[in-house]
């Protein structure tokens, strides 16, 4: 841990500053030589999201704690600020123009969803802050003129092709249906998984939608479902309703395996129990890996909050990483941040090597296809 100063030492070198007029201030600094320099971490804090926004929190502030030991930026420290969006598109736009409006926030980790996402980003693009997402992966969050935002987490289109690709050449399904929760991601999830299914040969018996909601009875979905007799079924769903449909699907006597994205990688998911056993799914981060990177990840975040990092910890912990790296390369400024990180490549990471295409994409992550086992996460079978 960094040693604290004595405070006549302390009083020097804030009287020093002082005498030096605080220094030069830019337009979008912090200004003071010994001034925390802000990066600030917005998404669901409080709400039904809170456990995903407590894990972005934490990974982050790990990170930043080990930037800081390490000296910062030239002896400057990184402070967090927090914005909390509720997962809620409306809060996310009063979040992003708060964020945005501060000048001493210099760039912003966030958010969570898709939905979310997609309420920030104009207003991120307009103010000139750069924005990385560790997690919202609809494919239309980024483009070539969206230039101050990018993602650190894969896309739809690459998870999708990984799951369909896994459905029918690895385990061998042929004839799949399709759930998917009616929002932003899960449209874009759903799709993307019946293409690349579809153009690996499997038949698509359903491709159905239903409304976010919490405890739903899904029986009319699911008996069209088990009258094609689909040897799996897809679920685009967060892991909450993702497994009261399987456990509905199971007392309607479905045979089908189950498959979900990586959202279903969760302790939450697996309180499930029984029910969720067997279900496949996909992650850019497993924690038993054997992989160095992750092992020394998992053993800093055990030492810092006593347990261990989940997928949501280790996506937020990278993308901060990136944005230090940005800082640490392009200096204290907005646009010196973006500019670095625009330039980043074969930077290691957790969940990889971070390397940006032309929307500023991070397309360099290789997934672990995992199923239920025991109660656990493993390699898939």
């Amino acid at each position: 841990m960094v040693k604290k100063l004595f405070l006549p030492f302390a009083l020097v070198l804030a009287l020093a500053a002082g005498l030096a007029g605080c220094g030069k201030q830019g337009s979008d600094s912090a200004s003071g030589d010994d001034k925390p320099i802000k990066i600030a971490v917005a998404g669901p804090m409080t709400g039904d999201g809170a456990e995903y926004g407590k894990a972005f929190k934490e990974g982050a502030e790990l990170a930043v704690e080990q930037f800081n030991e390490a000296g910062g930026y030239e002896g400057r420290k990184v402070e967090l600020v927090y914005g909390d969006d509720k997962n809620d598109p409306k809060e996310a736009a009063t979040v992003a123009q708060k964020l945005s409006s501060d000048r001493d926030v210099l760039t912003v980790i966030g958010h969570w969803s898709s939905s979310t996402t997609f309420a920030g980003i104009p207003i991120y693009e307009r103010a000139k802050i750069p924005m990385i997402t560790p997690t919202a992966s609809h494919p239309d969050l980024t483009s070539p003129d969206t230039k101050w935002i990018f993602r650190s987490s894969t896309t739809q289109i690459m998870e999708g092709k990984n799951l369909a690709e896994f459905a029918v050449n690895t385990l061998g399904k042929k004839k799949v249906a399709i759930l998917y929760i009616n929002s932003d991601w899960g449209k874009a999830n759903a799709e993307n998984f019946k293409k690349f299914a579809e153009e690996n040969g499997a038949e698509v018996t359903v491709f159905d939608s239903y409304p976010p909601a919490e405890g739903m009875d899904y029986t009319a979905a699911l008996t069209k479902v088990k009258n094609t007799n689909p040897d799996l079924l897809y679920l685009g769903s967060l892991y909450s309703e993702g497994s009261l449909i399987i456990k509905q699907a199971k007392e309607m006597g479905l045979t089908a395996d189950f498959m979900g994205s990586s959202t279903f990688y969760s302790d939450g998911f697996l309180e499930s129990g029984d029910t969720v056993e067997g279900v496949y799914l996909d992650s850019l981060y497993y924690p038993q890996a054997d992989d160095e990177r992750v092992e020394q990840f998992v053993a800093d975040f055990q030492e810092k909050f006593d347990a261990e990092p989940g997928y949501f910890h280790a996506l937020a912990y990278d993308a901060t990483n990136v944005v230090l790296k940005g800082l640490k390369d392009g200096g204290p400024t907005r646009e010196g941040i973006r500019d670095a990180m625009e330039k980043i490549k074969d930077f290691p990471v957790v969940t990889g090597s971070v390397q940006f295409d032309e929307n500023r994409d991070d397309t360099n992550k290789p997934y672990y296809n995992l199923m239920v086992k025991d109660g656990k996460y493993v390699p898939a079978e």
